[in-house]
C-alpha cells in the first residue's frame, strides 16, 4: 500500500500555501477597492488624473461639446464635472458697440432658477483649463463679487406683439 501513497515534499506544499494567501490578499484588497469605488486601472498607473490637475484656490474655463463654456471652481469625477459659483458670457445686445464683446452673467439668475452644483457629464467636455488671477474673466468676476459690476438683469422674455393694423377699412373675406 506504501507504493500507491502521494507524497508532497514539504517545499510545495509551502508554495501552494503561500500563493493561496497571495491570491486571498490580491482578493480582499479587490473587495476593499469595490466598497470604497476606487478606480484601479491602467490609466492611472500611466497618467495622473484629471482631478489632480484642478487648482482648487483658482477658476476653471470648462468647455463643452456643443460650444458653450463655462467659468467657476469645478470638481471632477468618472462621471462628472461639478462646477460651482458659475459664470458664463452671454452676447451683447449693444449694438452701438462695434466691437462684439460678451456679457458676464452669474448662473443662477435665468428664469428656470438653476442652483449649484452645475453637473456636466464628463462625456459633454471637451477641455478645462485653469485660469490665471490676471485674466479679464477671474477679473470681472472679482468685481461683480465686489459689487463694483453690477449683476445682469435677467428679462422675462418680451411679449409678441400683434402686427399692426393698416388704417385702411376691413374688407370682409372672399370666403363668407
Amino acid at each position: 500500500m506504501r507504493g500507491s501513497a502521494i507524497v508532497i515534499p514539504v517545499v510545495a506544499l509551502r508554495r501552494i500555501v503561500v500563493g493561496l494567501l497571495a491570491l486571498l490578499v490580491v482578493l480582499a484588497l479587490l473587495v476593499v477597492a469595490r466598497q470604497n469605488n476606487w478606480r484601479i486601472g491602467l490609466g492611472d498607473i500611466v497618467a495622473p488624473g484629471i482631478a489632480s490637475q484642478i487648482d482648487r484656490g483658482g477658476y476653471q474655463a470648462v468647455f463643452l461639446t456643443g460650444g458653450q463654456v463655462f467659468f467657476g471652481h469645478a470638481t471632477v469625477s468618472d462621471e462628472a464635472v461639478s462646477l460651482t459659483d458659475v459664470f458664463y458670457l452671454a452676447p451683447n445686445t449693444d449694438s452701438a458697440q462695434s466691437q462684439q464683446v460678451g456679457q458676464l452673467v452669474k448662473r443662477g439668475t435665468e428664469l428656470h432658477g438653476p442652483r449649484e452644483p452645475m453637473l456636466i457629464e464628463v462625456r459633454q467636455v471637451l477641455f478645462i483649463e485653469n485660469m490665471r488671477d490676471d485674466s479679464q474673466i477671474v477679473q470681472a468676476i472679482k468685481r461683480f463679487k465686489s459689487g463694483e459690476q453690477p449683476a445682469p438683469a435677467t428679462q422675462a422674455p418680451a411679449p409678441t406683439q400683434a402686427p399692426a393694423t393698416s388704417s385702411a377699412t376691413a374688407r370682409p373675406s372672399a370666403s363668407r
